[in-house]
């Protein structure tokens, strides 16, 4: 079997070899980021000892959720609709309000830099404030249920999305929006003509990534009573009904695995 640098001359091996060995910016990096988790790993208390002297509890938890407590079925599947219904509305409205948080956060869209900026700012600081911040806020203001974990949704996904829209907006090829614009189209014209359909299923995309990723965080949200499938997973956890706990988590779980299927299935037709 030949080798292979069999047949190649000195200069291209010399060539292959200054490739293949790093250089010293790639180890200086390297270093930096073994560090970085050195120091990261020990700030989170990280430890495989502690993590196997608690697998008996681990253990000793999940074996009390056996066998499920299938009277909890037909609850936990009512809850879980009302889940899913916080976690759809929510993705809904919130992409709805997300188009022009988008539109006027793009520097392609909007390049006056005295209305990009702002919108920018406020976008990045609602972005890095929790779903179960607001929940918490929204129960203080509405009480607790479903109303107060959708507007917590719906706050959360228009300016988390409203951030990746932006991206997608100025990555967007604008050839056809310059030409648009060469024939007299009005910006709201060559945003409704041009850029949204040209980038429309990229958005569906990601909207569907979102409802899933949503459906979780709407699961969350009720464990501070903003309404849904939480809301009553907590309760059985006070009352130690394990059972019944166990009822509930696997509703979730065939819940979040036939969205999955779903979303990947449009979005593999979409894209």
């Amino acid at each position: 079997m030949e080798h292979p640098t069999q047949g190649t001359k000195p200069d291209d091996v010399s060539k292959l070899a200054k490739l293949r060995q790093p250089s010293a910016l790639t180890i200086a990096g390297a270093i930096v980021a073994v560090l970085i988790f050195i120091v990261s790993a020990r700030t989170s208390e990280l430890s495989i000892g502690t993590l196997i002297n608690g697998l008996p509890a681990i253990a000793d938890f999940v074996s009390r959720m056996f066998p499920p407590d299938w009277s909890e079925l037909g609850t936990a599947i009512e809850l879980m609709w009302e889940t899913l219904g916080i976690a759809l509305t929510g993705t809904l409205l919130g992409v709805v309000f997300a188009v022009p948080l988008a539109l006027l956060a793009a520097r392609t869209v909007t390049p006056n830099p005295w209305i990009r900026q702002p919108v920018r700012f406020v976008v990045n600081v609602f972005r890095a404030i929790p779903e179960l911040m607001f929940a918490l806020i929204f129960v203080s203001a509405v009480g607790l249920g479903a109303l107060a974990g959708t507007l917590a949704i719906i706050v959360g996904t228009s300016f988390g999305v409203a951030r990746l829209y932006s991206d997608i907006f100025e990555a967007a090829d604008m050839r056809a929006w310059e030409a648009a614009a060469a024939t007299g189209a009005r910006k709201s014209q060559r945003i409704s003509w041009v850029l949204l359909p040209q980038q429309l299923p990229t958005m569906a995309s990601y909207c569907l990534l979102i409802l899933d990723s949503n459906v979780r965080a709407a699961t969350l949200l009720g464990l501070v009573g903003a309404g849904g499938i939480g809301m009553e997973m907590q309760t059985k956890l006070r009352l130690f009904d394990y059972g019944a706990v166990m009822t509930i988590v696997i509703v979730v779980l065939v819940v979040v695995i036939a969205l999955d299927q779903l979303s990947s299935y449009l979005r593999k037709k979409l894209v």
